[in-house]
């Protein structure tokens, strides 16, 4: 099915003016982070960006139209019962992350798995079919066609249905929050709706092993956790602001060690939302719809892991498959630091060894509901 054409370029440049008269009316705030003892939790509410948050909400239109997935199983597509706690993911050629990532999300309380595959040649795609608590789609359009994925996360909802709690992580995304090793999402969850919270913030903390990067060999096939291999983060060194749909973070040894931060990927996400519309994913899993509930404190971080011996040959099939945001400009420019050797060894006086969520909460990546 063919998406919607682009808006025309007066609309564009009429939406770029309005981006700047608000970043100008409203400069974006900021609040000290990893916290600190006394800092606030959250942004304050101001009157003047509340209301711009409420106008943002009501004027969004959908800019496409539904795209259509297919299951990949001969069985009929299972509905969710209502204490599952469904987590949906993209995959793409990510074997190595598979039996680590159903494994951690298991543990936490997940029941159901629904994942579409984009095309995946190495394995992947046979590896979920043979896991029974996970329903696997495909479809005839690639990542970038479907809005960098957000269009069959949309598809997913339609079909498992809405006015409940979803995890949305890809596979190199491990949700960490305070006391997640004895303490399961459906406690979490409670705590959260006693909070008033429906969209859980966690930036995502880059990882990164604490020897050379080429010695860091993470396939996946001996029961390994990721945390073990790339078993580094830094501790500081990262900016917490709030934008008119949601927080923004930035910092991590990307900023670092890269040229141009300002191109990276946005670190916030919100993995752990209660969707009450199919559009809640449609703009954006940094900014996930309705925008007003994307301003709590932040109770959890997403440990991410990008960084290991193959990670050259892994930005290198990025790069060439063409799918990721705007011509795979960030990893363009990985590739770069890379070749310079800029990313041969991450470590710095910022960097720490990962313990476990304990640790987390007590350097401020998060704050605890329990």
């Amino acid at each position: 099915m063919e998406l919607h054409a682009q808006r025309p370029d007066s609309r564009s440049r009429r939406n770029h003016l309005l981006k700047r008269h608000q970043s100008f009316l409203f400069p974006r705030p900021e609040i000290p982070f990893p916290y600190r003892p006394g800092s606030p939790a959250a942004f304050p509410k101001k009157t003047g960006q509340s209301l711009l948050t409420r106008w943002r909400n009501v004027s969004v239109k959908k800019r496409h139209d539904p795209v259509r997935i297919y299951s990949l199983r001969k069985d009929d597509i299972r509905p969710l019962e209502p204490r599952d706690i469904p987590l949906i993911f993209l995959a793409h050629n990510s074997i190595q992350f598979i039996p680590s990532f159903l494994a951690h999300y298991r543990k936490l309380g997940i029941t159901r798995f629904l994942c579409v595959d984009d095309q995946s040649t190495d394995g992947t795609r046979e590896k979920l079919l043979a896991e029974n608590d996970v329903d696997i789609f495909g479809s005839d359009i690639r990542y970038r066609q479907a809005n960098g994925g957000n269009l069959w996360r949309e598809a997913l909802v339609r079909i498992y249905g809405t006015k409940r709690w979803y995890m949305n992580v890809d596979c190199d995304e491990y949700f960490i929050y305070d006391e997640c090793e004895t303490r399961t999402l459906p406690e979490l969850i409670v705590r959260l709706e006693a909070k008033g919270v429906l969209h859980c913030p966690a930036p995502m903390i880059d990882c990164y092993p604490s020897a050379n990067l080429k010695s860091a060999v993470f396939n996946g096939s001996s029961g390994t956790m990721p945390w073990e291999i790339a078993n580094t983060f830094d501790r500081s060194g990262y900016r917490l602001s709030r934008t008119n749909s949601a927080m923004s973070m930035m910092g991590g040894p990307r900023d670092r060690l890269l040229d141009d931060p300002q191109h990276y990927d946005e670190l916030m996400k919100y993995p752990l939302l209660y969707v009450e519309y199919p559009i809640a994913f449609t703009i954006s899993i940094h900014k996930p719809w309705p925008f007003h509930r994307n301003f709590s404190p932040i109770f959890g971080s997403l440990l991410h892991f990008k960084f290991f011996s193959e990670t050259e040959e892994f930005v290198k099939k990025a790069i060439e498959g063409g799918q990721y945001f705007k011509g795979s400009r960030a990893y363009k420019t990985m590739l770069e630091a890379i070749t310079a050797g800029k990313l041969d060894n991450l470590n710095s006086s910022v960097s720490v060894r990962f313990e476990n969520s304990k640790q987390l909460a007590e350097l401020g990546f998060f704050k605890s509901v329990f």
